[in-house]
């Protein structure tokens, strides 16, 4: 599906006058999706659209009826498959495409394209063949459902990403997406370089969920670059934020928070209120991420009391899941259980299926914690059923290396490697290295307390290199438990 139209605007953009495309759909709504994608892969491109209703009898003379002669970019043509149908031998339309052929180039001096079922491209090929031969490219479309449509729009979700999005599609994303700024990266146009700049903080944080991190930082930086010229101080403070999670995921927490406490500031000066609850939120992350869960803690209740100032249900809810978190850091398993419960009551009540499993899943670690075991099972196999219900692969591939670690503290040791392989499968196919990292050192735990040493420090010396080139923390001690597996081994 993106090629096709990747094709299509290559051809437009290409086009220095009149020049003619056939674009073949299965239906008139894929037809005005695929529109509405060519216009947002186009900024600055004004796409004018001329509808043939059933008592026209000339294109020509609808193109200038409609547009008023103001023919000022490419034309898109629809609504043939109304008045023209399988069975219709002749018609005036058909019959002044042959006749007017030379005065196209004149009267429309920009590309057209039609839009058309495939059983018009044969009726053109019988009934207006000189007219045909004029075409540049032929576009097929393949019938594709609304919902497949996802990897050409854009993907993100409450100001950060869709993480429902299959790893196939968020690949096709990135193509789309390094494409369209290819295309128009160095056009100087305001409107196209702050699209541009949009595409670019987009493509950052596809590229951070596939532990891409200097590619995202690239991405982060050009997109940077993009805002400062043009002054956007609202694009400064989006771009600073996504850099403060770069660099987090760099391990350079220090940088990070001061790159969120100056997209804070922004946001502040602006008055965009639901920026300054994503900064606050990131500062708490961020200082979470520093091993300082109390300060992460006054950064979470500032969110928090923001979102409700605002009204901002799902923000609450997860602000109330991120303060079980800590709470669960500190020690103290009870708040952490509160915590989470508040948020599943919030989930349920908004119908927020991805926030009820995140509630869900904290529950269960917190039940864990106090030492509920089989209740802390329950509740982590009721957030996996919801994270494979709404496709989340990244949320459901923590939830089995959780449920591995559930399974490992009762001393089912077994239960606990299959889960961990689970784990590791899942993150494989979502790309996500962190993750890869970690499920393997669990799985290498497991192995060498199965017995099968030769297996587990294979496995936990492929899961330390992921972990030291992520530079995460956890990679000291587990250099220090792999160089006493290699000491102990006969």
């Amino acid at each position: 599906m993106a090629e096709p139209l990747r094709a299509l605007r290559r051809g437009l953009d290409r086009a220095s006058g009149f020049a003619l495309y056939f674009a073949i759909v299965k239906t008139p709504a894929q037809r005005n999706q695929l529109i509405t994608l060519l216009g947002e892969a186009m900024p600055g491109v004004k796409l004018q659209t001329v509808t043939i209703g059933k008592d026209a009898n000339d294109i020509l003379d609808e193109i200038q009826k409609q547009l008023g002669g103001n023919i000022s970019g490419p034309v898109m043509i629809v609504g043939l498959e109304d008045v023209l149908s399988s069975d219709t031998r002749s018609h005036p339309i058909l019959n002044s495409l042959n006749l007017r052929r030379p005065d196209w180039p004149q009267q429309v001096p920009q590309p057209v394209v039609f839009w058309l079922p495939e059983y018009l491209l044969g009726l053109f090929a019988r009934s207006a063949p000189d007219f045909l031969d004029w075409r540049s490219d032929t576009l097929h479309f393949p019938d594709t459902e609304l919902a497949q449509f996802k990897n050409l729009q854009s993907a993100t979700w409450g100001g950060g990403l869709d993480t429902q999005m299959a790893t196939v599609a968020r690949l096709e994303r990135i193509k789309e997406l390094e494409s369209r700024v290819l295309a128009n990266e160095h056009n100087p146009d305001r409107i196209i370089r702050a699209t541009v700049a949009t595409w670019l903080n987009e493509l950052g944080l596809h590229f951070m969920l596939f532990s891409r991190n200097q590619e995202a930082l690239d991405c982060f930086q050009k997109a940077l670059s993009m805002v400062n010229e043009l002054g956007d101080k609202r694009g400064i403070g989006t771009v600073f934020g996504n850099l403060g999670i770069a660099y987090s995921n760099f391990g350079d927490i220090r940088k990070a928070i001061k790159f969120h406490e100056q997209a804070l500031a922004i946001s502040r000066e602006t008055g965009n209120r639901f920026a300054e609850s994503q900064d606050l939120g990131n500062l708490g992350n961020a200082y979470k991420n520093l091993g300082d869960p109390r300060k992460a803690t006054e950064f979470y209740e500032q969110c928090l009391k923001l979102h409700r100032e605002i009204g901002d249900r799902r923000g609450e809810g997860t602000d109330l899941g991120n303060l079980g978190v800590v709470y669960a850091e500190l020690g103290n398993a009870h708040k952490a259980t509160e915590f989470a419960e508040q948020h599943l009551i919030i989930a349920r009540e908004i119908s927020d299926r991805r926030g009820e499993g995140s509630a869900l899943h904290n529950a269960g670690n917190a039940h864990a914690d106090l030492g509920d075991k089989r209740k802390a099972i329950k509740f982590l196999e009721q957030a996996l059923a919801i994270f494979r219900e709404i496709g989340d692969r990244r949320g459901e591939g923590y939830i089995l290396g959780d449920l591995g670690t559930v399974f490992a503290d009762l001393g089912d040791t077994r239960k606990a490697f299959e889960f961990y392989e689970k784990a590791l499968m899942s993150s494989h196919e979502i790309g996500d290295r962190r993750m890869e990292g970690y499920a393997m050192w669990n799985s290498a735990l497991a192995l060498s307390q199965l017995g099968e040493h030769e297996r587990a420090i294979t496995r936990a010396e492929s899961a330390l290199e992921i972990l030291e080139a992520l530079e995460e923390p956890y990679a000291a001690k587990a250099r220090a438990e792999l160089a006493s597996w290699r000491a102990a081994k006969p």
